[in-house]
C-alpha cells in the first residue's frame, strides 16, 4: 500500500511542478527581438468570437495561463482528495481517470512540446499507473 500512496503523491506534485513552471516561466520569460515580432502578428490578427473582439495572442495568452492553472488544480485535487480518504485507499475510479488524463497528456506532449512536458507529465502516467497495479483490492 505504501509503494501505491507514494508514487500517487509523486504524480501528483509533478502536475503541480509543472503547472507551476509553465506559469512562471511564461509570466517572466523574456522576449527575444523574433518573439516580439511574433507577437505583433499574432495580436494583428483579430477576430469576433460571439459579440467579444479578439486577437490570436490574448488566445494564445489565456490559453496557456489557463493551462497552468489546470495542471495546478490537477494536481492540488489529487494530493486533497489523497489527504481527505478516510479509507486511506485509493479509489480505482480516479485512478483510472487519472491514468487516461495523464496519458493523453503524454501523447500530447510528445507531439507539440519539448522535453521537460514530456517528463513531467509522464511522471503522473507512470505514478498513478504504479498506484493502481499496486493498490490493495477489497475482494
Amino acid at each position: 500500500m505504501k509503494t501505491s500512496l507514494v508514487s500517487y503523491k509523486i504524480a501528483s506534485w509533478s502536475l503541480l511542478v509543472v503547472g507551476f513552471g509553465h506559469t512562471i516561466t511564461y509570466l517572466t520569460a523574456p522576449n527575444t527581438p523574433e518573439q516580439n515580432e511574433l507577437i505583433t502578428t499574432m495580436k494583428a490578427l483579430n477576430f469576433n468570437m460571439l459579440g467579444v473582439d479578439a486577437n490570436i495572442f490574448s488566445f494564445y495568452t489565456g490559453f496557456s495561463l489557463m493551462m497552468g492553472l489546470l495542471l495546478i488544480g490537477y494536481g492540488l485535487i489529487n494530493l486533497l482528495l489523497l489527504k481527505n480518504n478516510q479509507q486511506s485507499r485509493l479509489p480505482v475510479n480516479m485512478l483510472i481517470l487519472n491514468i487516461i488524463i495523464s496519458f493523453f497528456s503524454v501523447v500530447i506532449s510528445l507531439k507539440y512540446f519539448f522535453l521537460i512536458p514530456v517528463v513531467f507529465t509522464s511522471i503522473p502516467f507512470i505514478g498513478y499507473s504504479i498506484s493502481l497495479s499496486t493498490r490493495k483490492l477489497n475482494i
